[in-house]
């Protein structure tokens, strides 16, 4: 009896416990849910927010690998447009890979947007790794923008069907450049967009002038019509003590009833050899260049372009206004197949010929993957 005496007893002590004392047990915390990456479906295809921000990301690139091939032998042949061979009896084999870094967020100021580039390109190197380098980086807010990229003259943001020169990837000769730049991205009602750009001179901060560059357009269903202009504050070579300007109109009509078919023509007029013109084969601007381009999509999976180039009174050298009294043309031939979504393989031919100097084919073949 007195050991069930205790046993009752300890029994309906425990029973009286306060419930204060309670709070002293260990609680364990419940996980925290897990924060999937989300689709941001406020810009294109591609971006996702980054976890615990709301900041839309993209990454994206390709990768190619090339062989080319050029029939430059020496100093009375044209320059070959696709060159880097030891003599017209070997191949030209490249590869090159490309990674996007595209970050935006919306603002009370418009659109926050940083944009870098990665770019790492082989030729025929035999074994020595690429060297990877920052090809493009800018920062963008609504329309002002500021940073390394494609000069305006070249490419803008919102250019659309006036940016490049031909439907090509190397687009023939259309004075491409990039540059240190800042400058400001119109977009109006109607399909109207302009850019003026201030950009990096060849003294490369020797001097407070920049280069000035400006382009107005209008891109619509029908196709798209634009002009630009450039100011060099320094010409390249012997003559950085002066300027030059150059000048280009443009216009692209997309055929009817042919989705991704169209037909384009640039002008170029350049009172020097500076940045701002259509280049050529020998490496300067011609006084004057017409480009005549036509890309149809035969179907989803196959697309051909063809080019027509003539350049009008050469100058004399590098940065010159003393015309050589030369002309010039060059001719494209471009095909595109992707047999698979993603991947495509293309084939580029051209045929340069200058004045005196003979004629010069050159091409490649080309396997490229996008992601």
């Amino acid at each position: 009896m007195k050991y069930a005496a205790i046993l009752l007893g300890s029994a309906a002590g425990l029973i009286g416990v306060p419930l204060a004392q309670a709070a002293d047990a260990v609680v364990v915390a419940e996980p925290e849910p897990v924060e999937y990456v989300r689709v941001c479906e406020t810009y294109s295809a591609g971006f996702f927010y980054i976890p615990g921000t709301e900041t839309c990301l993209s990454v994206n690139g390709w990768m190619w690998y090339q062989i080319g091939a050029e029939g430059y032998k020496n100093s009375s042949d044209t320059p070959a447009f696709i060159g880097g061979a030891a003599d017209a009896d070997g191949w030209i084999k490249s590869s090159r890979a490309r990674l996007n870094f595209d970050a935006r967020s919306e603002t009370d100021w418009g659109t926050l947007r940083s944009f870098i580039r990665l770019e790492a390109e082989g030729v025929s190197t035999g074994g020595v790794d690429f060297p990877v380098g920052v090809d493009q980086a800018f920062v963008q807010l609504g329309g002002f923008y500021a940073g390394y990229t494609e000069s305006a003259w070249s490419a803008t943001r919102n250019g659309g069907a006036s940016n490049w020169g031909a439907h090509s990837y190397y687009g023939m000769y259309y004075g491409y450049s990039q540059a240190q730049q800042i400058g400001y991205d119109f977009t109006g009602a109607y399909g109207l967009f302009g850019t003026i750009s201030l950009e990096d001179d060849a003294l490369a901060g020797d001097g407070y002038m920049p280069d000035i560059v400006a382009k107005v357009g209008v891109n619509q269903g029908w196709g798209s019509v634009w002009a630009k202009f450039g100011y060099d504050e320094s010409r390249p070579g012997a003559f950085a003590d002066e300027a030059g300007w150059g000048a280009g109109l443009g216009l692209q009509l997309n055929v009817p009833n042919s989705p991704g078919s169209s037909l384009r023509v640039l002008a170029f007029y350049s009172d020097s050899d500076n940045t701002y013109g259509s280049s050529s084969a020998l490496g300067v601007n011609s006084e004057w260049s017409v480009l005549g381009s036509y890309f149809h999509q035969f179907t989803p999976e196959f697309a051909a372009s063809a080019a027509f180039q003539y350049f009008g009174d050469l100058y004399s050298d590098v940065g010159s206004d003393v015309s050589s009294g030369l002309n010039a043309y060059g001719a494209e031939l471009n095909l595109v197949w992707s047999p698979v979504l993603n991947f495509e393989i293309s084939s580029e031919i051209h045929f340069d010929k200058v004045d005196g100097l003979d004629g010069t084919p050159s091409g490649f073949l080309r396997f490229k993957r996008y992601f």
